[in-house]
C-alpha cells in the first residue's frame, strides 16, 4: 500500500495551499498532484486541516478525479499567476475576481447545523464544488485584506507562498527554507574561518 502524499502546509488557506502544491526540489520544479491519488490525498489533507469542508468532496472516486484533476492543475495556475502578481505589488484583477464569482455560482452555498456550527456547503457536480470553495477562500483573503500581505518566499530557489501578517517574515516555513538558509550561512562561515 502506498503511503500518503505529504504537503507544504504553511498558509492556512485553502487557496494557497493548492498553489503550494507545486514545490522546487533539486533545482527543480516539481508537480505534488501527479496522480488521482495525489489529489484525493490532497483533498483528504485539506478536511483534516479545515474540518468543516464538505464531506462530499472526499467521495471522489479515481475516474472522477482523473477527470477533475486536469480541471484543478488549471484553476491552481491561475490562482499562482495571480497571487504572484499580488505579491510582486500588483492590484488584484477585476477579471479574476469575475471567473471566482462565477466558480461560487456554478456550485451556491446553502447552510448546514452540524455539531453546534453553522456550515456553507456548496451544491454542485464535485468538480464545482472543490472550485467554488477554492474560490471563495481566495475571496475572503482579498476581502479579509490578507491577499496584500502575500509574499514569495526570500529562497530564491522556492515557488512558495504565504501570508505575512506580522510584516517581518522571510521564508515560506523555517522547516522548509528557513533551516537550510541558516545552515548554509553557519557552513559558509565555518569555511572562511579555516
Amino acid at each position: 500500500m502506498c503511503s500518503k502524499r505529504t504537503f507544504p502546509l504553511i498558509s492556512g488557506f485553502l487557496s494557497l495551499d493548492l498553489v503550494n502544491t507545486e514545490v522546487i526540489s533539486h533545482g527543480r520544479r516539481h508537480e505534488l498532484l501527479v496522480h488521482e491519488q495525489d489529489l484525493l490525498d490532497w483533498l483528504h489533507t485539506m478536511h483534516e486541516q479545515n474540518p468543516s469542508l464538505d464531506r462530499d468532496i472526499l467521495n471522489i472516486s479515481e475516474d472522477e478525479a482523473t477527470e477533475i484533476l486536469p480541471h484543478i492543475h488549471e484553476f491552481r495556475f491561475t490562482l499562482r499567476e495571480n497571487f504572484e502578481r499580488i505579491a510582486d505589488g500588483n492590484s488584484v484583477n477585476n477579471n479574476w475576481i469575475l471567473n471566482l464569482e462565477k466558480n461560487i455560482e456554478n456550485a451556491p452555498y446553502v447552510y448546514q447545523f452540524e455539531s453546534g456550527e453553522l456550515r456553507e456547503v456548496p451544491k454542485g457536480s464535485k468538480l464545482n464544488k472543490i472550485l467554488s470553495l477554492l474560490s471563495l477562500d481566495a475571496l475572503r483573503l482579498i476581502t479579509d485584506g490578507k491577499l496584500h500581505k502575500i509574499k514569495r518566499c526570500s529562497n530564491p530557489d522556492c515557488v512558495l507562498l504565504f501570508i505575512d501578517l506580522t510584516g517581518r517574515r522571510k521564508w515560506c516555513s523555517m522547516k522548509i527554507c528557513g533551516n537550510r538558509k541558516k545552515v548554509a550561512r553557519f557552513q559558509h562561515k565555518n569555511n572562511k574561518k579555516t
